[in-house]
């Protein structure tokens, strides 16, 4: 997993790590998630060591786990050549 910040359209950015393999990304952060928010955000953007690319929202959770956890799943708009 490397750092990530994802900034979903009208949100304020997520500090977190990311995992990308194929056309998906998987997002994890501590709390600083609104999850009704997420429920409108779909589209924004993460940076992954250095490279900046546009996702949309696939997955979230409607709550952190009990260790104030959120993995949420991104969708590339580019889909990956690797």
């Amino acid at each position: 997993m490397s750092k990530a910040t994802l900034t979903l359209d009208g949100m304020a950015p997520l500090e977190g790590t990311a995992e990308a393999g194929g056309d998906y990304i998987r997002f994890q952060t501590h709390g600083g998630i609104d999850a009704e928010g997420l429920e409108r955000l779909h589209k924004g953007q993460i940076e992954i060591d250095g490279k900046t690319e546009r996702v949309m929202l696939k997955n979230a959770p409607s709550r952190p786990d009990a260790d104030g956890m959120c993995e949420l799943t991104l969708q590339r708009f580019q889909p990956s050549s690797v």
